[in-house]
């Protein structure tokens, strides 16, 4: 659908990638998110899906967390999870449908935005770039993790994740491959940074000239 690709029933998603597949992954992410974010940060999760994660940061790390997913049935199965009893100080993430390349959010909305294995379903990978730096405050930073070119079959050519971040507000302070699953290294964390101050108006042209 415009804006990028759908993965299909959120349910059988939920239960067999995000609950056999990527718990593992999703309980190392958490830990790693918690250790870079700002006491009480406000952190936006794109491509949350069934909110897993979101309910993570929440829960267990206190963070004040919007999830944000393109499918409707995602986010309608990401509140059911949120609605449940378990771990944690009771805080609870909201989560919204979007798009993000258009995201509704005012700029410097966020300390931190993260995306898990998320980026390479965008239909347009450098206009999301360019939203997220948007809504960073300044100095604030994005992680993102995703494939790593050329490892994974059905994906084997699609483009490097750090390429997208060429002329968009954000700087790639590093990109190392992450341990998943078990001793492979499929994936890779990207860490960019918002280095400019906002002085933008949205619907300004967001890559002006540079003298």
């Amino acid at each position: 659908m415009p804006g990028g690709i759908l993965v299909g029933d959120a349910a059988v998603y939920d239960a067999v990638a995000h609950r056999l597949v990527l718990g593992s992954l999703l309980g190392r992410v958490a830990a790693d998110v918690a250790a870079v974010a700002p006491e009480g940060a406000r952190v936006l999760e794109v491509g949350c899906g069934p909110g897993r994660l979101s309910i993570r940061l929440a829960r267990q790390h206190g963070l004040d967390v919007t999830g944000l997913d393109l499918d409707p049935a995602m986010i309608e199965r990401a509140r059911a999870n949120a609605d449940r009893p378990g771990d944690g100080d009771g805080r609870r993430p909201s989560f919204l449908v979007g798009d993000v390349a258009s995201l509704a959010f005012p700029d410097g909305s966020f300390d931190l935005v993260v995306s898990t294995l998320s980026m390479h379903h965008w239909a347009d990978p450098t206009a999301g770039l360019a939203e997220i730096g948007r809504v960073l405050r300044p100095g604030a930073r994005a992680l993102v993790w995703d494939l790593r070119p050329g490892v994974v079959p059905f994906h084997r050519h699609a483009p490097d994740p750090v390429e997208h971040a060429r002329g968009s507000p954000l700087r790639v302070v590093g990109a190392t491959p992450w341990r998943w699953p078990w001793r492979f290294n499929l994936i890779q964390r990207i860490e960019l940074s918002h280095d400019r101050q906002i002085t933008r108006r949205r619907g300004e042209d967001p890559f002006p000239t540079r003298p």
